[in-house]
């Protein structure tokens, strides 16, 4: 099968519960081509295909990045996790992929001629497309003062995302998106608090859309908030797992609460001489354990 990626058969709908839209896609199924809505982000077009087994699809004119979320694609040959920390790009040269034998889930952006080079204000990062007045941003101040005051002032902004569902309405990926000015930390965490039908467990991937400055990145860091080492990341850049890994099963290694077991980590925003504002935009995949299979 040869299909197109904007022949779009995926329609989204508000979660109601955890905010958001909710996007159902039949993994077991015998489609070969699911396709979603698209969204639309300062000259960028974001949308989520599922291949079925052996299904390929031609991509349309222009620069494309494709983020692998479950099953694997045998051209261009590419699975869901780099090498354990390790940073790879996603832009495609191929104008044609094909999936694996079990089918592939992925997000594919496609950057037009009137992307933007940077990203210097919030508004520029406001998605438009199907439902999108559930996609606002909030201030991590806003989000999670009743936790922390560690946000209180600074520059970063999430936003609620797209929950990937399959046919029984279990979450294959949490989709959410998050900016950061110029030199904020986002803080030191390890994700080992218990799961919570709110706040699941996850294995989780972050794919850079936007960065500011080409300095910032994800680091491995102390207890204490001490950075051991920063992984620059650039547009396009994804991350392997910064999680602990069960080899037996092949699967992200969970601590007896159910939490994905994580060392220290988290993401610098970077800095520079400019005066000027300019955001990294990142989105995050919050894989659900169940779907993420660790390829050898």
């Amino acid at each position: 099968m040869n299909s197109k990626v904007n022949d779009n058969n995926v329609f989204s709908t508000v979660n109601q519960k955890r905010g958001g839209l909710d996007l159902v896609f039949d993994l077991d199924g015998r489609e070969e081509l699911q396709v979603s809505e698209s969204w639309e982000i300062s000259g960028m077009r974001l949308n989520f295909v599922c291949l079925g087994p052996l299904a390929s699809m031609s991509l349309v004119e222009g620069k494309t990045y494709l983020k692998v979320i479950a099953g694997k694609l045998e051209i261009p040959s590419l699975a869901c996790f780099a090498e354990p920390f390790a940073i790879r790009n996603t832009h495609l040269k191929e104008k044609l992929i094909s999936a694996g034998e079990e089918g592939a889930l992925v997000a594919v952006l496609l950057e037009s001629e009137e992307a933007l080079d940077n990203l210097t204000e919030m508004r520029q990062l406001n998605f438009s497309g199907p439902n999108s007045q559930a996609l606002k941003w909030r201030s991590f101040e806003e989000k999670f003062s009743r936790y922390t005051d560690f946000f209180n002032g600074k520059d970063c902004h999430m936003m609620d995302g797209f929950h990937l569902l399959d046919r029984n309405g279990c979450e294959i990926v949490y989709v959410n998106f998050w900016s950061c000015g110029k030199g904020v930390n986002l803080s030191t965490h390890n994700h080992a608090g218990a799961p919570t039908e709110e706040m699941p467990a996850f294995a989780e991937v972050h794919w850079v859309i936007n960065s500011g400055t080409g300095r910032g990145g994800m680091f491995q860091a102390t207890e204490k908030g001490k950075i051991i080492k920063l992984d620059v990341m650039k547009r396009g850049d994804e991350h392997g797992p910064y999680f602990e890994l069960d080899q037996t099963e092949g699967k992200p290694l969970l601590r007896p609460n159910g939490a994905v077991k994580y060392g220290w980590h988290g993401w610098q925003g970077g800095d520079d001489a400019d005066s000027s504002k300019a955001y990294d935009f990142v989105a995050a995949f919050e894989i659900n354990p169940e779907f993420a299979l660790i390829q050898s």
